[in-house]
This record gives C-alpha cells, sequence and structure tokens, in this order.
C-alpha cells in the first residue's frame, strides 16, 4: 500500500547521496525540505515538495492508497542506536546514589560494583527474565524514535552465561519489529574466578567462547573493553585477531578512562568502530580518520558518570564520521531515549543540530553496516521515520527533556501512535 505524506513543515532526508557514512563538515548537510512530501510503502519511493506531489497526483504519477496531510510536522528518519547493553538483570540504582556523594566509577567497581554487580544478576537470571527487561526497554526506545538498534553481551563473563545473554538477544531479533544487531562483549570486565589470572580469561574467551559463539552465529560483533584497568592492547589484539578468524567484526569499548591507545587499536584491526573516546588522542584520531572507523559517541555517559565529553569538535574538523548513540547499560548511563543524547551532544560536546541528526541516523547505521538500508530518506531504502509533533526540526533541540515523537513507522508500518 502506497501511503503520500503531504505540508510537512520540515521533512529531513539525510540525503548521503549513496555514501555509506558522512564524515566531518558534511555531516552538517541534512537535506531539508520545507513544505515536503514523502511518497512510500515499505520502502521510500519519492521525496520532494508538497507542490510537486500535487502535480503529480494531478498528472496520475503518483496514485497512492491514502494521503495524509502533515502540516506543522517535521518528519526525520528513525534514530540507529549503535550501541546499547540493555539485556540484563538487577538493580544498580545504589551505586547511582554512592557516585552523587562523590564515590568514582573505579573506587564502585573495586568494592565489586559496577560490571560485575550485573554480572551476579544476570547469572541468576533465567533468559525469559532477560527478554522481558530487554523487551521492555526496547519498546520504550521505540516510543522515543529508535528504529534499529545494537545490544552487547558481557554481563555473564562465563561461557555459560555469555551464550545465554546471546540467545536472549536472538529472541529480541525474532520477536521485536525493528532491526537489531548483537555483539558479544565477553570481554567486559574480568569475572571474579578470574580477578588474579586476567590471561587465563582471555585464553578462555579465545579457546572456548568465541569459537562456540561463532559456531551457533548468536553474534554480528566482538566488542572488548581496552582500557585502563580493564583489558590491555595487547589482550585486545589477540582477542580481536581470534574473533576476526573466526568471522565476527569487530567493535570496541576505547579510551574511555584514559588513553590507552585503543583508538589506534581500533584503526589498525579495521573495526567498524570505536566507542566511548572521551581520552582519544590526537594520534587516536588522526588514525580512525585513515581506517575510515566511525566515532561512536556516547555523552550520555559522561554526563552519567560525571566524566569529561569526548572531543567530538576536534573528530568533527578533522573528518571523522561520528555516530551517536544511547549506551543504554544499568550502571553508567540507564537511559533509552536517543532525544537525550541529541541534547547532551549539542550542548556539551558542542554539536551543531545538524551534525547530531546524521550521527544519530545514517552513521549510527553505518556503524551497524545497514546504511545501505536505512539511516536516511533516499528512495529504494526502509521506510523507517519518525513524526514529531513539531515545524521544524530544532525544535526537538530547542524544547529538550520531553518526547517530541508522534508516530513511528518502520517499513512502511506504524508501529507506534504517541497521541
Amino acid at each position: 500500500m502506497q501511503t503520500l505524506f503531504t505540508n510537512i513543515s520540515s521533512l529531513v532526508t539525510v540525503n548521503s547521496n549513496g555514501s555509506i557514512k558522512i564524515f566531518g563538515k558534511e555531516m552538517s548537510d541534512i537535506g531539508e525540505i520545507k513544505d515536503g512530501a514523502l511518497l512510500f510503502d515499505d520502502k521510500i519511493i519519492w521525496t520532494g515538495t508538497s507542490i510537486e506531489a500535487e502535480q503529480s497526483l494531478i498528472s496520475g504519477k503518483f496514485i497512492p492508497d491514502k494521503i495524509i496531510n502533515l502540516k506543522e510536522k517535521t518528519v526525520i528518519p528513525g534514530f540507529v542506536d549503535s550501541h546499547t547493553h540493555i539485556v540484563f538483570a538487577g538493580d544498580r540504582s545504589n551505586e547511582f546514589a554512592k557516585r552523587l556523594r562523590g564515590a568514582t566509577y573505579q573506587e564502585i567497581a573495586s568494592e565489586g560494583g559496577g560490571i560485575l554487580a550485573t554480572v551476579n544478576a544476570v547469572r541468576k537470571a533465567s533468559i525469559e527474565e532477560l527478554v522481558e527487561n530487554g523487551y521492555n526497554i526496547a519498546m520504550s526506545a521505540i516510543r522515543h524514535g529508535t528504529t534499529a538498534m545494537e545490544i552487547k553481551s558481557g554481563y555473564g563473563l562465563d561461557l555459560k552465561n555469555e551464550i545465554k545473554m546471546l540467545e536472549a538477544i536472538k529472541k529480541l531479533k525474532e520477536i521485536l519489529p525493528i532491526t537489531i544487531k548483537s555483539t558479544f562483549l565477553g570481554a567486559h570486565d574480568f569475572p571474579p574466578e578470574y580477578k588474579d589470572k586476567r590471561d587465563k580469561y582471555v585464553d578462555l574467551i579465545c579457546n572456548k567462547m568465541l569459537p562456540a559463539v561463532a559456531e551457533q552465529k548468536l553474534a554480528d560483533y566482538c566488542d572488548a573493553f581496552v582500557d585502563k584497568g580493564y583489558y590491555t592492547v595487547e589482550q585486545g589484539e589477540r582477542i580481536f585477531k581470534t574473533a576476526l578468524d573466526l568471522g565476527l567484526k569487530l567493535k570496541l569499548h576505547a579510551d574511555e578512562l584514559a588513553d590507552v591507545s585503543a583508538a589506534s587499536l581500533a584503526a589498525r584491526m579495521d573495526a567498524f568502530s570505536a566507542d566511548h573516546l572521551l581520552f582519544i588522542s590526537d594520534k587516536g584520531i588522526g588514525d580512525m580518520k585513515q581506517s575510515g572507523t566511525i566515532a561512536t559517541l556516547l555523552p550520555g555517559t559522561a554526563y552519567f558518570i560525571r566524566m569529561p565529553y569526548p572531543p567530538a569538535r576536534k573528530m568533527l574538523e578533522q573528518g571523522l564520521a561520528v555516530a551517536l548513540a544511547t549506551d543504554c547499560n544499568p550502571g553508567s548511563c540507564f537511559t533509552e531515549n536517543m532525544q537525550i543524547i541529541l541534547s547532551l551532544a549539542v550542548i556539551n560536546m558542542k554539536m551543531t543540530a545538524e551534525e547530531a541528526i546524521t550521527a544519530a541516523t545514517l552513521n549510527g547505521a553505518a556503524a551497524l553496516e545497514l546504511s545501505d538500508r536505512m539511516g536516511s530518506l533516499e528512495p529504494g531504502k526502509e521506510a523507517n521515520f519518525i513524526v514529531c509533533d513539531t515545524s521544524s526540526y530544532t525544535d526537538i533541540f530547542y524544547h529538550f527533556g520531553v518526547n517530541h515523537v508522534s508516530e513511528v513507522w518502520v517499513k512502511g508500518d506504524k508501529l507506534i501512535t504517541n497521541y
């Protein structure tokens, strides 16, 4: 069934002209059409002005089944959240309260909190409990405009429970109405039983866990937390080489807590993205520019744990492709709302509204190898978009802290109506 939207006050296409990602200052061109029109079925058929649409209706070129007037509305591509940890169990609000009293992320982790607190809860949880929790968070994300996302494991930290998490993600792929990519993150932290024999745990990841994940085809990517106090560059490189040999592609938690040259490792290993990057060096930026690795920035995490924000402006000026994602997780950034992430990006990382939209749509899709079919409103791509109850895309940033999404459409079907 063909549907025609007309009189769209602000139609944001993020037209990439065939590019799978957009670099640096070019991210400012979001292809806005004022008084726009959009023709689609399960895919985008045409975009243009309402005057052009009216002429096509009169001539018989367009014969839609339905015409919808979207005066005073904004339409933009659906958000692609390319970094989340929404499959988990337990609650860490007590840690949040400790941080408000001055405890650092590292101090809480050293007391058995942090990632390991969630590990204990996940190991006790059933797969059904993990699926239910992940489903509820994902549906909330959809209501806030997310139309594709990545979900990581990493709270099992042993073969049995990492597989359990990945099987929960697989079930979510089957039951959720949006595209999901899965990532194996067995190298998220070191489990208590390997606290003093870290290289032995790396052996377990490489010799047991990764082969099992690859054999069962449970993950699209392999990730590792290469940072101060976590995995060294050498340990990360060993894990990544094993993953590549097994046919998995790479993503990387990089330089979040300190500059350990993890961004350069991501570039050297041809990772699709390096994420966090709060302490990325100039060399890391240069290496990522040369490799084309996407810089996925997670301003919600910097906000939540009171850390410096990544140098987004420097990355953009150096010509990196920047993506934005929530990092939704129970400990260091518990939000599934991409609109909040856009606000943090423009205020605290000095990105423009246009750069933030590109980062949250097309470049987010590119970080998951999806930008050939989503992330922009171009003919032939999936009809994944959100209708916002604003007359301009800038209102999404100007009037912050509320949900501007009135409708969410995926593959031409309306999934959500927030009226």
